[in-house]
């Protein structure tokens, strides 16, 4: 068999791995809401299924099902049929219904919330099969709404393991790999770039002393002289930003005096203006946690404010091109135990900004790193509000 064949081969192998799972969801919801019709807590138990499919990006899959429990009506009285059957309706339409934005944001709540829709999501089952003399009706709108919420945190931690949720962004996993791969590739590039460069600065500091000792006219040696100075002050910039990006998120830059959140920050402003053009974007920082020393999570703090700022400034352009200019200002608030940073957006006249949400994959990259960190990292993007990114870490010196 050709290397093409087996390439094929095992493209439909995934293919196929990926549309079992939901298919078997969408099953195991469906035989789960026929049992609806005469048990009410099977509805709960389904509604589990519904979060999984409004993960899954499944709509058509959740109409389906929602259309086949109205078919078997036919066979079931409506008047003999069970609250919980028309309570999996409902949760299986508005899974349908929820844009993926807003299913992505719902499941960026606190840890602790998984714990009690378990805990309520299970009394709510066991208040349906023992009478408690708790209506019936607010039980099963509790447990539904549990059994859904459970339902899509399983199947995205699930996903997650598996990689597929990370290809929610616009640009699917494909480009986040290619990114990744590319800064292992670079590290080694700007190591060998920084020869170039040394060789380039000295020999334009022997050209400077060539020009001063030649027999030549002032006009003609001032302007040798400019050119070298053009030359000296490239080459440094040069250097600047080779230092940037071979040190970029490592604590061993500089001496351990000299490293603070305002360095931290400083230095993701500088990294980012390497990437993006700011165009009349001014970034300013701020706050009472500027100045405390930052050690161990130099690093950290620096990858965390160079994606804060990455989709921030994505925000001040349209896809036609067109630049707009604005105030971004990173403030940094001196907390008992640990120090927030609040990214501010706004336009010239101070209005907020949306910014553009992070790619699934670099959010859970970088949240990954703001729990190393002590902390956490939070996007409240799409939302028009002055506050877009927000993130703590842990205090050094508390």
């Amino acid at each position: 068999m050709s290397v093409t064949g087996i390439d094929r081969g095992s493209r439909k192998s995934r293919a196929g791995d990926a549309s079992l799972y939901p298919v078997a969801i969408a099953i195991g919801t469906l035989v789960l809401g026929l049992a609806a019709s005469k048990a009410s807590f099977a509805g709960i138990l389904g509604a589990v299924g519904a979060g999984a499919l409004c993960v899954l990006h499944k709509r058509l899959l959740a109409v389906l099902i929602a259309a086949g429990m109205g078919g078997a009506l036919i066979a079931v009285p409506p008047e003999e049929t069970a609250n919980g059957y028309w309570g999996l309706i409902a949760t299986l339409l508005i899974a349908a219904a929820m844009p993926l934005r807003a299913a992505s944001s719902l499941l960026r709540i606190a840890p602790a919330t998984w714990a009690v829709c378990l805990v309520l999501g299970a009394a709510s089952i066991a208040g349906l099969a023992v009478e408690t003399g708790v209506p019936a009706d607010f039980l099963l709108f509790a447990g539904c709404l549990c059994g859904a919420l459970l339902g899509a945190g399983l199947t995205r931690h699930l996903a997650m393991v598996d990689a597929r949720i990370l290809a929610w962004g616009d640009y699917g996993l494909e480009a986040v790999t290619r990114d990744l791969l590319l800064g292992r590739i670079t590290s080694g590039m700007l190591h060998d770039l920084s020869q170039p460069l040394n060789v380039i600065s000295m020999a334009n500091g022997n050209l400077a002393y060539i020009v001063e000792h030649i027999d030549t006219d002032e006009t003609t040696r001032k302007q040798l002289l400019d050119r070298v100075a053009r030359i000296a002050t490239h080459t440094e910039n040069a250097a600047s930003i080779l230092s940037l990006f071979r040190w970029f998120g490592r604590n061993t830059l500089q001496q351990e005096a000299d490293l603070s959140v305002r360095n931290a920050l400083k230095r993701a402003v500088a990294a980012t203006r390497s990437n993006v053009r700011y165009h009349g974007i001014d970034v300013e920082l701020e706050g009472s946690g500027l100045d405390l020393p930052l050690t161990s999570h130099h690093g950290r703090v620096e990858m965390m404010a160079v994606a804060a700022l990455l989709s921030s400034l994505a925000a001040y352009g349209s896809p036609e091109g067109e630049r707009f200019k604005g105030r971004i200002v990173m403030h940094a608030r001196a907390e008992p135990a640990k120090v927030q940073v609040e990214v501010h957006c706004a336009d010239e006249q101070g209005q907020p900004i949306a910014c553009k949400p992070l790619d699934n994959a670099t959010l859970w990259l970088v949240a990954q790193v703001a729990q190393e960190a002590g902390g956490d990292f939070r996007c409240f993007a799409p939302r028009r509000e002055l506050v877009q990114f927000s993130f703590r870490f842990e205090r050094e010196d508390a």
